[in-house]
């Protein structure tokens, strides 16, 4: 089938999107680079065209996949083959349900959502590409070798020992950009290895039961010590390469 193409010339200095039909799945997304300043406003026009695209029925995004790089002369994060898949569905017959807007987790939930959240950095450090894929939403449709992947540009730039670590940073509640209502749990990730300056990003966890959470969504980038002494990156500057 041919895909459908929304050229940069219809829509002013922004980058070219194309649609396509995934045939059994719904359809695909996708943008060949961007900067990370023009993430957010990239995601905004695919949630439109997905509207448009959907007509009376709803969105529901599924797996989404991205290579990004820094752009050491520009001092910029740049995003290259960005692709988002997403299907149309109708609410009536959604099996998916929200909580209350007023849901708490409590120390059960915290705790069973932590696990997941530990077992995933566990299998970061220890290269266990089919045990992070196990862990990850279906919809992802994650595999053994992507997550393997991952996990050694995670390790990339360190130099010595050191572990990776979770922090809770909150919960929400039937999110509107989310792939299911519900309740979501929000990690920030953490190397202490020699080798890494910071982190950006985190772990998004989707509750699927009472105690059951899995990965709706990962996106952890790794500054490296070595690019920082090298480029002398202001503290500014670093935070801009943590923005999406």
């Amino acid at each position: 089938m041919i895909a459908l193409t929304l050229l940069a010339a219809a829509a002013a200095g922004q980058p070219e999107i194309k649609l396509e039909p995934v045939p059994g799945k719904g359809f695909s997304a996708t943008v060949a680079m961007i900067d990370a300043d023009q993430y957010d406003p990239t995601i905004k026009r695919i949630t439109a065209l997905a509207s448009e695209r959907c007509g009376k029925l709803k969105v529901r995004f599924g797996r989404y996949y991205f290579d990004n790089q820094i752009d050491v002369d520009r001092g910029v994060t740049v995003i290259k083959d960005f692709r988002q898949s997403f299907s149309c569905y109708d609410p009536a017959t959604d099996p998916y349900k929200p909580v209350p807007a007023d849901w708490k987790a409590n120390e059960a939930e915290i705790g069973a959502a932590t696990r997941v959240a530990a077992d995933f950095v566990s299998y970061l450090d220890s290269g266990n590409g089919a045990a992070l894929a196990k862990l990850m939403d279906p919809a992802l449709e994650a595999t053994t070798a992507e997550m393997k992947r991952f996990s050694d540009e995670a390790k990339m730039h360190q130099t010595g020992k050191g572990e990776f670590t979770v922090r809770l940073d909150g919960w929400l509640n039937n999110p509107e950009d989310a792939a299911y209502p519900g309740a979501y749990a929000y990690f920030a990730v953490i190397s202490s290895h020699p080798g890494i300056a910071g982190t950006c990003g985190g772990l998004l966890l989707y509750r699927v039961s009472s105690g059951v959470y899995t990965i709706s969504q990962y996106d952890v980038r790794y500054v490296s010590q070595a690019l920082i002494d090298e480029a002398g990156y202001s503290d500014e500057e670093l935070n801009r390469l943590c923005q999406r």
